[in-house]
């Protein structure tokens, strides 16, 4: 830095500058140190804005620019902050905007502590070397701290010292900016990577539950299909024994009533039982073909078709256009096993189910809502078997199996309130088909 070190403050290794500071450094202790080469990309002519109410100190930096060969100094001049701000606005507007700005710290419109938090905020990344006449090194740090890049004592210039200082400032302001850039190139990677892994989790969480549910499945069908048809043939047979024995009165008559009530209920309830073995063969089935893009709006108008009731309303509103990347008949499974659970919701309410899909960023989403109670605890709700309605009716498969679809896709399920309705929302959402990934199927 152009100042004179502190005699205070030992030097140490580690507190040693290095690249172009150290030639500053340098080169003020009166030490003798090699030509530093700038990066080449140095722009050429070099922008230049200077902010100086002093014509004699405008006349001297414009002086020690003159001759500048390497790169070639483009030299404006404003007197004001507020000139200096409209320079730097019209310039950019203008599709030339300046390279750094030389700023002089006490200005007619500006005190001395103000003026470089304010034309670095007009400036707009463009690198500000604040000036000063004051040999104070805290008024210089400070003018550091507001944004400058560097700073430049008055009666220290010199030609070579201005030049070096002003392509140092740029070269230091690239390399900040290419910083940023990377740095946020790294934390859009870091969270891709953090949700592949949750997606992987998720994925491997919902593949050890369906391999669960199979085998389950698998040796609950055969007697359940056993228990169902014994209690149809109960009730068929006491049809017979009626029809045989003709008008039954009395104990018998109860009797033979209640036979044919316990066997209705029985063949309901193991019709109602295989429904879930088929929802866990659903679940272990998850997601079955290959990835492409299908129309939302084909699949959306599709499940509403298959849910269609009398006694429920569903409205639909469908942006045109919609393509996910995914499997058309999972998808329209996934949506179908939501629009059930919104119209049994619904028959609780007034009646009404809506559903909409829209483009989101990079997401194609689907949201599902209804009129009805409402989650009792929406974290829960899509959990295997835990049920999400306070009557606790359901067995609770429909939204897992939803949301193994979704992260099959590579998409999510969210849960909440609608706040048009009143009752539950579920939002889907799902990689559109035009979206960049990472990596190819």
């Amino acid at each position: 830095m152009p100042h004179a070190p502190d005699p205070a403050v030992p030097s140490s290794p580690a507190d040693t500058p290095s690249g172009p500071d150290a030639v500053f450094e340098a080169e003020v202790r009166g030490e003798a140190v090699a030509e530093v080469e700038v990066v080449e990309s140095t722009p050429d002519p070099l922008r230049t804005l200077l902010i100086e109410d002093d014509p004699d100190h405008a006349a001297l930096v414009e002086a020690y620019l003159a001759d500048v060969e390497s790169p070639r100094i483009e030299l404006s001049h404003a007197s004001t902050v507020e000139a200096g701000t409209t320079s730097l606005e019209a310039a950019r507007d203008a599709g030339v905007p300046f390279h750094v700005v030389l700023a002089d710290q006490q200005l007619p419109d500006s005190a001395y502590w103000q003026t470089v938090s304010r034309v670095g905020g007009a400036a707009a990344g463009v690198p500000v070397v604040a000036l000063t006449s004051l040999g104070d090194l805290e008024v210089a740090l400070d003018a550091v701290r507001a944004g400058a890049q560097d700073y430049l004592v008055k009666s220290e210039l010199s030609p070579e010292l201005l030049r070096r200082t002003l392509r140092y400032a740029v070269e230091r302001a690239r390399r900040d900016a290419a910083l940023r850039r990377t740095n946020e190139a790294l934390r859009q990677t870091l969270r891709h990577v953090r949700q592949m892994q949750a997606q992987i989790v998720e994925q491997e969480k919902l593949a050890g539950l369906g391999r669960l549910l199979s085998g389950v499945a698998h040796e609950l069908r055969n007697p359940l299909g056993l228990a169902v048809n014994s209690a149809e043939a109960v009730a068929r047979e006491a049809e017979a024994l009626e029809a045989v024995l003709g008008t039954v009165e009395g104990d018998a008559a109860e009797h033979l009533e209640a036979l044919r009530d316990n066997a209705a209920r029985a063949a309901r309830q193991g019709r109602r039982a295989d429904d879930v073995v088929r929802a866990m063969y659903d679940h272990a089935r998850g997601v079955e073909g290959a990835l492409r893009p299908v129309d939302v709006g084909g699949v959306v108008r599709t499940a509403v078709a298959r849910e269609t009731a009398d006694d429920v309303t569903v409205s639909t509103d469908i942006a045109a256009g919609l393509e996910a990347v995914g499997v058309g008949s999972a998808l329209t499974r996934m949506l179908a096993n939501l629009l059930e659970n919104a119209v049994a919701a619904a028959r609780l309410g007034d009646g009404r189910v809506r559903v909409a899909a829209l483009r989101d960023g990079d997401e194609v989403v689907v949201t599902v809502e209804d009129d009805g109670p409402g989650f009792d605890n929406a974290a829960e709700a899509v959990e295997p078997f835990v049920s999400g309605w306070r009557t606790g009716r359901r067995v609770g498969l429909g939204l897992p199996l939803a949301r193994a679809i979704a992260v099959g896709h590579g998409g999510r399920v969210e849960l909440g309130r609608s706040e048009r309705l009143g009752g539950a929302r579920v939002r889907v959402a799902l990689p559109a088909a035009d979206a960049p990934r990472l990596a190819p199927d």
